[in-house]
């Protein structure tokens, strides 16, 4: 999915000749903590919370500010996991999508992302969630996937998380079962360590949480 997908228009752009304290009105009604800066289409730059509040005078203009350093953004083709970078890496409420001649084309608001990453992963689809942890080189994408199929269940999604001290990765799975006792035992038997299990069946609940106390106890 590409950037371009990915607006929303949630949150409209600011003109440099408006106030500081519209800004900040804005950021308040729109439950964000930047607003992409605008001039007859043209991106400029992104206004922070921080920038107007480190500011001496809320009444003047936003073109009174430095931008230097604040153009963050994305162009329309850049792909869902490279806008997520940005704004991890920028801590942005929000990122402007633009073209290649820095035209503004809209915004994506960490919240919308949220809720697209959601669908993409398949975490907002019933199931139960599994959490694997092995050395890195142990990492077999096949195996697991095969595993987890022959015990008549299917993957929804799944993302890893790598540990740069030890060389240990983290794979968490979604499936489309919440009796997972056959795949448990399954990985048990091919050495692999279940870090966490989560399940929204109610039947499961009491089984989950003594696994997971179990878990926590051994990984003291």
């Amino acid at each position: 999915m590409k950037a371009i997908e990915l607006v929303n228009n949630h949150v409209p752009p600011i003109r440099p000749d408006e106030t500081l304290e519209k800004a900040i009105s804005w950021m308040d009604e729109f439950k964000v903590n930047h607003l992409p800066v605008v001039k007859n289409g043209m991106f400029i730059g992104l206004i922070s919370d921080n920038m107007v509040f480190d500011h001496n005078n809320i009444k003047d203009r936003i073109k009174d500010l430095n931008f230097i350093g604040k153009q963050q953004m994305v162009t329309e083709n850049t792909h869902l996991y490279k806008v997520m970078y940005v704004i991890s890496r920028h801590k942005l409420s929000i990122v402007p999508v633009c073209d290649d001649k820095n035209q503004f084309l809209g915004a994506i608001s960490s919240t919308h992302l949220l809720n697209v990453l959601s669908r993409q992963l398949g975490f907002n689809q019933s199931g139960a969630i599994i959490t694997l942890q092995m050395n890195y080189v142990d990492f077999q994408l096949s195996q697991i996937a095969q595993i987890i199929e022959s015990n008549n269940s299917k993957i929804l999604g799944f993302y890893t998380e790598t540990f740069d001290d030890n060389n240990q990765i983290r794979i968490t799975i979604k499936v489309n079962q919440t009796k997972l006792g056959a795949i448990l035992q399954t990985f048990t038997r091919y050495d692999y360590t279940i870090h966490e299990i989560y399940t929204d069946d109610e039947m499961e609940n009491e089984y989950q949480e003594r696994y997971n106390h179990l878990m926590n106890y051994l990984n003291l």
